[in-house]
């Protein structure tokens, strides 16, 4: 699915005013090098990476297709794994697998919404919390499975905390899985009382956060 679920010019707008222009530079140049890298037979894109191994991919304008959801159990299919995904599931797809999870990286329910790694480096915090939670129909609910710290190093950017975040993200999540069948993990709830949401950085935080000596990228 698309990033936030709009289209690719929205997107290079948001992240403009994310990052401002000499950063935004600097990551169109990443992206241009893991286009030549894939020009060089090097898998990088999400499409590249699942065709090395073999795992078929299938694009959806929206997870709650109800043709495609009705697929799942027909294919034997154990878990439903939202991975940054953007929009609510709904009913039907919450009950579409035995397992329906989703894997955020931030503390839940005190970093509910987006950009959690962000707004844990914009806190203070010494590290943030890969959570591993059942999904419910509100946002970052539900109950948590695992969680997996990852520290904040000095030297951090905010894109190098998300990049190392989503590294550990999957390699534990990974792990979880293999194991979720013969050593299920023991659910959770959430303190409601601990809930925080969070939206998308504004300028002016983004401004804070370089204010207090760490960079975006």
């Amino acid at each position: 699915m698309r990033n936030f679920n709009e289209s690719r010019s929205a997107l290079a707008h948001r992240l403009w005013k994310f990052y401002g222009t000499v950063d935004m530079v600097r990551l169109m140049a990443r992206y241009a090098a893991a286009r030549v890298d894939e020009w060089r037979g090097i898998p990088r894109g999400v499409e590249a990476v699942a065709a090395q191994y073999s795992v078929p991919i299938r694009s959806l304008a929206t997870i709650n297709d109800a043709a495609y959801l009705r697929t799942l159990p027909l294919r034997g299919v154990d878990v439903l794994l939202s991975v940054a995904a953007p929009e609510i599931f709904r009913a039907a797809a919450l009950s579409a697998a035995p397992h329906v999870l989703n894997v955020h990286c931030g503390r839940l329910p005190q970093y509910r919404g987006m950009m959690p790694t962000f707004w844990a480096m914009h806190s203070g915090e010494r590290e943030i919390t890969i959570t591993v939670h059942t999904m419910a129909e509100q946002i970052d609910r539900g109950e948590v499975l695992a969680e997996y710290p990852v520290a904040i190093r000095p030297a951090d950017s905010a894109f190098d905390l998300a990049v190392r975040a989503k590294d550990v993200a999957g390699q534990e999540v990974a792990r979880l899985l293999a194991g979720l069948a013969t050593t299920p993990a023991t659910p959770r709830p959430m303190d409601p009382a601990l809930q925080r949401y969070f939206r998308f950085p504004t300028r002016r935080q983004v401004r804070e956060l370089r204010a207090a000596g760490r960079r975006m990228l």
